[in-house]
């Protein structure tokens, strides 16, 4: 029997309709990744399966359009996929836009991303700002505590984004994995997915390159380390949700550096080799020996001015905590001699992870003063006060609310400075100190 023009029309309307209701979209993203000169990672997470790519293009410059190899997001994957745009100009901005299946995807956020300056021998460096934050929790009420509301302060995602920071480090904890979340792999990805969906966090992600150092909250398990069950999930998620540089060949861990202008960041892992069972407390470790032996190195090699140490444990407080490094004091005081043996200049630390937020100052013998920022938490709960007892904080630095920081690298070749700055939720100023390099130096 004929079908009635009218009668296909309407078949064809609701087979079209049926389609765009299943067609793919972004779930979070898109993301840029670690700055390079030449090259930049941009990462995307889909809501299907689908064939992904990138197109890319110096910003004005539409004609010089080029685009990125299609992969395949897949469900064993979370439907994420991560291309490599380059090679690319030193120094320039670049917009791009996302395709699904050969098809540009709706974003609402500006996508652009800048390289890293060239400078040297050409130029005196440049001044740059990079945002510092730890402790990201998104409420889920089925799997959070029924008598308190964890997370919250989203905005101040905005907030970091109108600093126009060049570039964001997370000071771990960028997810709170829960009980349920810790036990396997598809656990661990829905908690990634559903952290990485937070709306005020997708213009941050799309335009301001984007790494992070892993800490407790990445593990899941108060305690877990090297003898976790689920290390190896939890370490290859976490890679699969941060578009970081590669990590270091032969290293079990997940450190690893970037470099931005005259200073370089040291991304260290305080979990995959974390052993604090042993009763001798000289045989307990946060880093292990083999990281231990590569940050000396790398800072040993490192060309730059500022070499900023990251980790999710803080290396200068002298209290006893579950988050600070003291609590495997041997391993902490060696890595600290060695690193003044070896006379590291311009050195500072962050580390994320707690529910306040401090400046440490450590007076070194025959070395130059050493200071620690501790970053208090983006969206998590903060704490009201603090038992640590840390007679090396910087008065008037303590910090008991939402909050995050940029370090502001500036000034004249020969009298470069470094501004710390910690912000709250808002975005408004809880206090700033400057630190020149010439008093970081040997």
């Amino acid at each position: 029997m004929a079908i009635k023009p009218r009668c296909f029309f309407t078949l064809f309307l609701a087979l079209a309709l049926g389609l765009a209701a299943h067609a793919v979209q972004i779930a979070s993203g898109p993301m840029v990744g670690a700055p390079e000169m030449r090259a930049m990672p941009l990462w995307v997470q889909l809501d299907g399966p689908a064939k992904v790519s990138f197109a890319y293009w110096p910003q004005g410059q539409t004609g010089e359009r080029q685009t990125t190899t299609p992969q395949d997001a897949t469900e064993d994957n979370a439907f994420v996929v991560e291309s490599m745009a380059g090679p690319l100009t030193p120094g320039t901005v670049y917009e791009y836009e996302v395709l699904i299946d050969g098809r540009k995807a709706s974003v609402d956020a500006e996508t652009k991303f800048k390289t890293s300056p060239f400078y040297t021998d050409r130029a005196p460096p440049p001044d740059f700002t990079v945002a510092l934050g730890s402790g990201n929790y998104v409420n889920e009420a089925a799997y959070d505590p029924l008598n308190r509301t964890p997370g919250g302060g989203y905005e101040i995602f905005l907030a970091i984004q109108a600093k126009q920071p060049d570039l964001m480090i997370w000071a771990g904890n960028s997810v709170h994995l829960r009980e349920p979340d810790w036990g396997s792999r598809p656990g661990m990805l829905a908690r990634y997915s559903k952290n990485r969906a937070q709306p005020e966090l997708q213009p941050l992600l799309a335009s301001v390159p984007q790494v992070a150092a892993v800490g407790q909250g990445e593990f899941g398990a108060p305690h877990a380390g090297k003898n976790f069950r689920n290390r190896e999930d939890a370490q290859d998620v976490f890679q699969l949700f941060w578009a970081n540089p590669p990590t270091v060949n032969g290293l079990d861990s997940l450190g690893t550096t970037v470099r931005y202008g005259d200073a370089e960041f040291f991304l260290l892992d305080d979990r995959s080799n974390r052993d604090v069972s042993h009763d001798l407390e000289k045989f307990r470790a946060i880093l292990g020996k083999a990281q231990v032996d590569w940050l000396r190195q790398a800072l040993r090699e490192s060309t730059a001015d500022f070499k900023v140490i990251v980790t999710g444990s803080s290396a200068l407080s002298p209290s006893k905590s579950e988050l600070n490094h003291k609590l495997a004091e041997s391993e902490r005081d060696d890595m600290l001699e060695l690193i003044k043996g070896d006379r590291i200049g311009g050195l500072v630390f962050v580390c994320g992870g707690k529910d306040f937020g401090e400046l440490t100052k450590m007076v070194r013998a025959n070395a130059p003063d050493v200071y620690e920022l501790s970053l208090g938490p983006l969206t998590a709960r903060p704490t009201d006060s603090t038992r640590e007892l840390n007679f090396y904080r910087v008065p008037s630095t303590s910090t008991f609310q939402r909050q995050f920081a940029l370090m502001k690298f500036h000034g004249a070749e020969n009298d470069r400075q470094l501004t710390v700055t910690v912000y709250n939720g808002l975005g408004d100023q809880l206090w700033t100190q400057t630190l020149a390099l010439s008093s970081m130096q040997f």
